[in-house]
């Protein structure tokens, strides 16, 4: 709930062609209330997402960095925004096909993970977002059929302007998944508190890592979860 969580709504645009699979809608979101999502939910908004966040070591991440520390003013302009998919939205209508979007439902963002990251961690280090704006797609998928094949789809071909491996379109796989659950919550039998941490996506491990919001919860995970049990 955008508009009681977060006192916040997205302003689109719904395209007018009328579809039985999907709705489609265009606007823009406050970068601020964008990383509060983030910071709150975490992995969770991004894991139909064909990868995880980077961190800032290349060059991209650093160019988002960067615009937002040096030019907030320009972050629209320069950004590409992201790609999102709901189930369900409850908006109010502005007139001339312009809605308020103050409630979103099973929303996932496909693409654009790398945004929404930097913009948390840029919140996170006290960096002022009050002028920072990031363009929005929505679509919200109609049918329950073809969902996962669609959604599947709009992550595959929105990621598709970047250099993405195989492997990291078969993330999403169901094999993946419980894969990654188990390791998340399984013990190695023969060493106290340590678990194999299953990468499913590249970069989850430096993201859950920098979820940590404290030195001692850093160490903690570091502890429970060391670098030479990631697979």
């Amino acid at each position: 709930a955008l508009r009681d969580r977060y006192d916040s709504n997205i302003l689109m645009m719904k395209m007018e062609a009328d579809h039985q699979k999907y709705d489609c809608y265009v606007g823009m979101l406050p970068g601020v209330v964008l990383a509060r999502i983030y910071e709150e939910h975490g992995q969770c908004l991004i894991e139909r997402n064909v990868r995880s966040f980077l961190q800032a070591k290349n060059a991209i991440n650093k160019g988002i960095r960067d615009t937002v520390r040096d030019e907030p003013e320009m972050f629209m302009a320069y950004n590409n925004g992201i790609s999102t998919v709901s189930t369900r939205i409850e908006a109010d209508e502005l007139g001339n096909g312009v809605v308020a979007v103050h409630s979103l439902y099973g929303w996932q963002i496909v693409n654009g993970g790398q945004t929404t990251a930097s913009l948390a961690n840029a919140l996170r280090a006290n960096i002022n977002l009050s002028q920072v704006y990031v363009p929005v797609k929505l679509t919200i998928i109609k049918s329950d059929r073809d969902k996962d094949r669609i959604i599947s789809l709009i992550s595959k071909y929105a990621n598709s302007q970047n250099k993405i491996t195989m492997s990291d379109f078969s993330a999403n796989n169901l094999w993946h998944i419980q894969i990654e659950k188990l390791s998340r919550n399984l013990w190695v039998a023969s060493r106290p508190r340590i678990r194999w941490f299953y990468e499913r996506a590249r970069g989850q491990y430096l993201v859950e890592l920098n979820r940590q919001t404290t030195p001692a919860r850093k160490k903690n995970f570091r502890n429970e979860n060391p670098k030479s049990h990631v697979v």
